[in-house]
């Protein structure tokens, strides 16, 4: 008698491996998050992030009397 072959038990056994899977999943993916979130960190230590000039957009308008350029 193998009870993992049973109907019942096969479903179990299957929801344990796919639960399995996704705690792995999850660990992996905090892992890297926390890797990185480190990694920013040391980034941000070394250099301290200097702020851009600001630009300035200008619009031009053209009028419909004008001719096209070509």
């Amino acid at each position: 008698m193998n009870v993992a072959l049973e109907a019942g038990a096969a479903t179990y056994v299957a929801m344990a491996v796919t639960l399995s899977v996704w705690i792995g999943i999850f660990v992996y993916l905090w892992r890297i998050d926390a890797q990185a979130r480190a990694l920013k960190r040391e980034m941000e230590r070394e250099q301290p992030r200097e702020q851009p000039a600001p630009t300035r957009a200008t619009v031009t308008r053209v009028s419909e009397a004008e001719p096209a350029k070509k």
